[in-house]
């Protein structure tokens, strides 16, 4: 049987068949599953990699006169690489040159830092791979293994699953008729009980798809397709002053930090909508949304909270973190 003989092990075009690997084993293998369609990755030089040192790398950036003093924010290489080139690159963004800092208690300049980083990033990988994955992971229960502040970028060569299906919903829409499905779910959850903030050009809301209890969606009300088309000003003022809001908001509901992964969505495609993802894993003070047989084994997502009454929750509590605000000043 070929591969066009069964629609579910279709694959693009040129890419390896079944148990090939698209490149050197020392440079990330990417694997296509022909039975759900979609690649993973096999990167075996990472089994062994740095799990957290007393010394930090990225504080020797500064100490080593890696980066000159004064340094806010920088872009260093992977030290593991899942990827490396062609199949794709990976670099570390580091937020602070203050270890003991998270992302939330940056200031809205210093995140203003952070997100001119993430656009210079995806400005020069973009021009060499179809995607450029741009995240944070935060918190030692989901495997942050590095304290000091800093999120990660890969450019690779490949689009992935989710963002692959994003797309083709796009797609499906415009054939439809139906415009942009994105641009369709802000008009749906615009001042909605899933909504938790809103500013004058982005809307923060739980989705009623969510598959944490506390899963947000940030949406820019402009359609457009990368974080290196965000306007200089209030638009990215507002997304700098909202992220941290909600991480502290979640901190406030956990009663410690929450663990948490942060997502960039984004595609060099006119018809695709940026948007940001927040994935906390607490779901309860003290306990963690782990993801169980239903969701690993078969992909069934099992989500423990009512959107509406999670996003009442964190608006709640970002309530109170602005009335803690008011009170410092």
């Amino acid at each position: 049987m070929t591969d066009t003989d069964n629609p579910t092990s279709a694959r693009p075009s040129g890419v390896p068949g079944w148990g090939e690997s698209a490149a050197p084993a020392d440079s990330g293998r990417l694997v296509w599953n022909p039975l759900t369609g979609e690649y993973l990755v096999q990167t075996g030089s990472r089994m062994r990699r740095r799990e957290g040192t007393a010394d930090c790398p990225f504080c020797a950036d500064l100490t080593g006169g890696r980066v000159p003093p004064g340094t806010r924010v920088w872009v260093r290489p992977n030290d593991f690489p899942a990827f490396r080139p062609p199949t794709g690159e990976c670099l570390i963004l580091i937020y602070s040159p203050d270890h003991h800092r998270t992302f939330a208690d940056l200031s809205t300049d210093e995140v203003l830092d952070v997100i001119g980083l993430w656009r210079s990033v995806y400005a020069d990988l973009a021009v060499r791979y179809a995607c450029v994955m741009i995240w944070e992971t935060s918190g030692e229960a989901i495997g942050q293994t590095q304290l000091h502040p800093h999120g990660q970028t890969y450019g690779v060569s490949i689009v992935p699953p989710i963002l692959a299906r994003e797309l083709a919903a796009v797609d499906r829409a415009a054939a439809e008729g139906a415009g942009c499905p994105f641009c369709q779910i802000l008009v749906e959850e615009d001042s909605g009980p899933r909504a938790v903030a809103a500013t004058p050009h982005w809307l923060a809301f739980v989705p009623p798809f969510a598959r944490y209890p506390y899963e947000v969606h940030v949406y820019p009300r402009r359609h457009l397709d990368t974080v290196s088309a965000l306007a200089d000003g209030p638009e990215s003022v507002e997304l700098a002053t909202l992220l941290p809001r909600i991480i502290r908001a979640y901190n406030r509901l956990y009663q410690a930090p929450m663990p948490y992964m942060l997502a960039l969505h984004q595609l060099a495609e006119d018809r695709f909508h940026l948007h940001l993802e927040l994935l906390p894993v607490g779901r309860a003070p003290g306990k963690l949304k782990l993801a169980a047989s239903s969701e690993m084994a078969w992909g069934l997502w099992l989500n423990d909270a009512l959107p509406e009454a999670a996003a009442n929750e964190i608006r709640v509590a970002l309530a109170a973190e602005r009335a803690d605000l008011d009170q410092t000043y």
